[in-house]
């Protein structure tokens, strides 16, 4: 039996997620991460003193270097990963260089064969 490729990327998923709150906490000299989401902050920023981007959407952020590249697409009232967060994250992560692509080629390259193992990984 193989190892779920998914499923070790989860602890990533945690980790980037605490570093994009002390991020977006630090950056805007905010009380608490999810300050952002205050009428005053909403919408896209340059994140200060860094090459990161953040949007805000309903009760979550994305913070990215591009579109397609690194950080992570989150909710601030859900601790884990949706489906379709993960597989944004992964595709973004490959992109950045923080997750090798030959691990993770099979999945990229057949969208049924992504979704039914990160639905398995967050079973």
């Amino acid at each position: 039996m193989s190892i779920n490729p998914v499923s070790a990327v989860i602890p990533l998923w945690h980790a980037q997620m605490a570093w994009a709150k002390v991020l977006i906490q630090r950056s805007f000299n905010l009380a608490k991460p999810e300050d952002i989401l205050l009428r005053e902050h909403r919408g896209r920023h340059a994140i200060p003193g860094t090459s990161w981007f953040l949007c805000t959407h309903g009760v979550g952020v994305d913070v990215y270097k591009t579109p397609d590249v690194g950080g992570i697409d989150f909710d601030f009232d859900k601790p884990n990963p949706d489906p379709w967060r993960m597989r944004i994250f992964i595709e973004r992560q490959v992109n950045e260089g923080n997750l090798p692509y030959e691990s993770f080629k099979h999945l990229l390259d057949d969208d049924e064969l992504m979704q039914r193992t990160i639905e398995e990984a967050l079973k």
